[in-house]
């Protein structure tokens, strides 16, 4: 079942369209309005403009019901929630210090003079 236009809520960060649904354990979740077969989301309508859904995935989740559609939580998809990190260059111009690489090792040398008290 594909949800009407008046059901759907604009992203506050991507701007595209969502469907808010409740889950089982009453919290919302927005998911994409189209349903995706590579979802893990099953949702159905309760109501005029009721949504709820449930995760396709776990230890204790049932198979999908025939009335279910699956849809992917937008979360997954959203570009502006999972930004794509910008890769480092492969050599560091001379006045650039990588301070991940000193981070890393001030954690080894404290972890050691830790281990030794």
């Amino acid at each position: 079942m594909i949800p009407q236009g008046y059901e759907l809520s604009l992203c506050g960060l991507c701007r595209e369209p969502i469907l808010w649904t409740v889950t089982d354990a009453g919290r919302r979740l927005a998911v994409n309005p189209k349903p995706a077969p590579t979802g893990n989301t099953a949702c159905y309508r309760v109501g005029p403009r009721a949504w709820k859904s449930r995760a396709l995935h776990g230890v204790e989740a049932l198979p999908r019901q025939p009335w279910e559609d699956v849809f992917m939580p937008h979360v997954a998809t959203c570009a502006r929630a999972n930004p794509v990190p910008a890769e480092l260059p492969a050599v560091m111009p001379s006045n650039v210090v990588r301070l991940d690489l000193a981070r890393q090792r001030r954690a080894v040398k404290g972890a050691c003079r830790d281990a030794t008290r």
